[in-house]
């Protein structure tokens, strides 16, 4: 089957006719010159930054890069946690058509090295010492790099090197350039086309090396003029942005959506306080991987647990969200006083709790999510839509509609995307969001782009309305000793439903049954330890306990329920440590490596099938 979204034309009848981000930056500075464009939270205080602001200190950046000799089309490196000055450095290198490349601020410097070794970096900006410290581990490795540039100059000012540069000093290098050239980037902005490369994302690397995808100023403009029509944002809308600004689910909503529409990007103190950033700004648009949705409602289901009257009307409560969790069902007149009334004493106040008082649109993507989850939140009353996308086509390409039924899919088309299942089952993809290629690596983008189509990697089905579902990765699809094949992301979100269980990785490939390796929730599992007067003294000792071996049993055993008999887990063995980017287990985004993950704990699978 083939669907093609193509209800309306374009309403931009040239290529010429499209906003490029730094286009947009410039409108902004002029007609909302006063307007808040972004916020920051240091020390517990919100600080604002006008749009009028934003457009200066961009040109001052990019200004500034040239003043190093960094012509257009370089690439400069960003290596740094999420915060005013990633998209001042990313905004204002399109300004100048400099091409930004992402780093993870996790990344071992292995991972650094291969990153900007296959994107040809001269520059990397570093947020502090420790990311410095990354670099200079690798630099004589990296024969194109002449600057380091570093923002906080904490525990540097001892540094001797001579391609060490603070912000200050670098940002004063492009003040006096654009005095002696006031022009300067106005005259840069004119050699710019919506063809040009604006960003390098690095794909997230779960099955091998990370590869560098070029994603075009037209495949940006193309995602927000089709989300927008999608999701309805606008400027008065907001989000907070914390997941990695590398990942291209958060340059969608922190940077492509925000800068289409003209919204505020809020950046927290930091990862560890996004709850409380959370209720700080309540934004009204939020995107959630499916790791933060699963925390949240293992702590409200945690909370439900706890002896006392609050805890009892709330699991009352969550008890009668379920009649409440389709948003396509129209009921009678006593089914909405119910839930009106539920809304005032309860499910209002759980989504102050988690910060999301006000979000009017909840998207959860980057990875498959349980349908448990998903119609835990709506039953709650908040509008949870699953979206699909990646980094190749641009971070976007489907969503769900809460106004026609979608569950169990990833939705509908964006305007514009066709849609196509190939003769093995994966999943093709056809549109002005497909991105440009991977950078100096041909063989790998015609594998992956024929005849316009964006080969996905994953087995689907389109639906008879249009929506499709996504099965598992092509890759990822295991088949038992006795030939049945098994979805490994379907049996292992099934059970990542419990609060007490973060990661599962179901093991079943030329196996006589499905067997799996539980990653308990630390705070789930020892708060549950802490109530039931169960002494422990760290994660491991937590997890050699019987009686958490027999709670996890329990778990599997309740899940196991709502599958089929051959995806039933059999055996499983807790892990007694917890899944690490450093030891290569994990992506920077916490996907999987499955194959590093089964070499690693070859012993443990082995000896459930001894």
């Amino acid at each position: 089957m083939n669907i093609t979204n193509q209800r309306k034309k374009n309403n931009v009848n040239s290529i010429a006719e499209m906003k490029t981000l730094p286009r947009l930056l410039q409108i902004y500075a002029k007609t909302r010159p006063r307007e808040v464009a972004i916020r920051q939270k240091r020390f517990g205080i919100w600080n604002e930054v006008t749009w009028e602001e934003y457009e200066r200190e961009a040109s001052r950046l990019g200004s500034a890069l040239l003043n190093l000799g960094i012509k257009k089309f370089d690439k400069v490196g960003i290596l740094s946690e999420n915060r005013k000055e990633w998209l001042i450095a990313e905004l204002g290198m399109h300004l100048v058509g400099v091409i930004p490349v992402g780093v993870y601020p996790t990344s071992p410097s292995n991972e650094i090295l291969h990153i900007l070794l296959s994107t040809d970096v001269n520059i990397v900006i570093c947020e502090d010492q420790e990311q410095v410290d990354k670099i200079l581990e690798i630099e004589n490795k990296l024969p194109l790099l002449n600057k380091i540039i570093y923002i906080d100059n904490r525990g540097l000012n001892s540094y001797n090197n001579i391609k060490l540069l603070s912000w200050s000093q670098f940002l004063e290098g492009g003040i006096k350039k654009l005095n002696n050239e006031p022009e300067l980037i106005l005259n840069c902005m004119k050699n710019h086309t919506p063809e040009d490369i604006a960003l390098i994302v690095p794909t997230s690397g779960s099955t091998g090396p990370p590869k560098p995808a070029m994603i075009s100023f037209k495949n940006i403009y193309f995602i927000g003029n089709a989300s927008e029509k999608v999701i309805k944002k606008g400027k008065k809308d907001n989000v907070l942005s914390y997941l990695p600004l590398c990942h291209v689910a958060e340059q969608l909503f922190s940077v492509f959506n925000a800068m289409h529409s003209g919204y505020t990007a809020n950046f927290g103190e930091s990862i560890r306080t996004i709850q409380q950033d959370l209720r700080d700004i309540a934004p009204t648009i939020f995107l959630g991987v499916p790791r933060i949705w699963e925390k949240m409602q293992s702590d409200i289901l945690i909370q439900s647990k706890k002896k006392n009257l609050q805890s009892f009307v709330l699991r009352e409560a969550l008890k009668a969200s379920k009649k409440f969790n389709d948003p396509w069902k129209r009921s009678n007149l006593i089914f909405f006083i119910e839930k009106f009334l539920w809304e005032m004493i309860i499910f209002r106040h759980v989504r102050n709790g988690v910060g999301l008082t006000k979000c009017r649109i909840a998207i959860s993507g980057a990875a498959p999510i349980s349908q448990e989850t998903l119609k835990f939140f709506r039953g709650l009353g908040m509008p949870l839509m699953e979206g699909f996308g990646m980094t190749e086509t641009s971070g976007a390409c489907t969503i769900q509609s809460l106004d026609k039924a979608s569950e169990g899919s990833i939705g509908f088309p964006f305007e514009g995307v066709s849609l196509k299942i190939a003769d093995d089952g994966e999943l093709l993809i056809k549109g002005d969001c497909v991105f440009e290629g991977y950078y100096n690596d041909p063989k790998s983008t015609q594998d992956s782009i024929r005849d316009g189509w964006l080969y996905t990697g994953d087995i689907a089905e389109i639906f008879s309305d249009g929506s499709a579902s996504i099965i598992d990765r092509k890759k990822d699809i295991v088949i038992t000793s006795a030939g049945k094949n098994l979805s490994p992301s379907v049996i292992e979100n099934t059970v990542k439903v419990s609060p007490y269980i973060k990661e599962c990785i179901l093991i079943a490939d030329r196996r006589r049954f499905p067997s799996a390796l539980i990653q308990i929730d630390f705070d789930a599992v020892a708060n549950w330890a802490e109530s039931n007067s169960i002494p422990y003294t760290n994660f491991k000792n937590l997890v050699e306990r019987q009686e958490v071996f027999s709670l996890i049993s329990k778990e599997i055993e309740k899940y196991n329920n709502s599958l089929a008999n051959v995806e039933k887990i059999k055996k499983f063995i807790l892990l007694k440590k917890e899944l690490d980017h450093d030891d290569g287990e994990v992506t920077a985004t916490m996907k999987v490596r499955r194959s590093k993950i089964e070499r690693a704990f070859s012993l443990e699978i082995n000896s459930m099938y001894s």
